[in-house]
């Protein structure tokens, strides 16, 4: 999911001439805090995803190897 997807999802206002995020209350700024959890927790999952891509791959070439 992209920025701009959660930022609508979840009502999120940007200032497109600043390109910043408007926090004008404490709703806001925990609004913004959850898509940065979001955001790390893909990333970490995108890290944990390829490691196992690697090491599936890294086995069915040994076991094409032997064979």
């Amino acid at each position: 999911m992209k920025e701009q997807e959660l930022n609508t999802l979840m009502s999120v206002v940007t200032d497109p001439i600043k390109n910043v995020y408007k926090i004008e209350s404490r709703k806001d700024l925990e609004e913004i805090q959850r898509i940065i959890r979001i955001f790390n927790i893909s990333e970490s999952q995108h890290n944990k995803h390829a490691m196992l891509s690697i090491k599936n791959l890294a086995t069915f070439r040994l076991v094409l190897s032997n064979n």
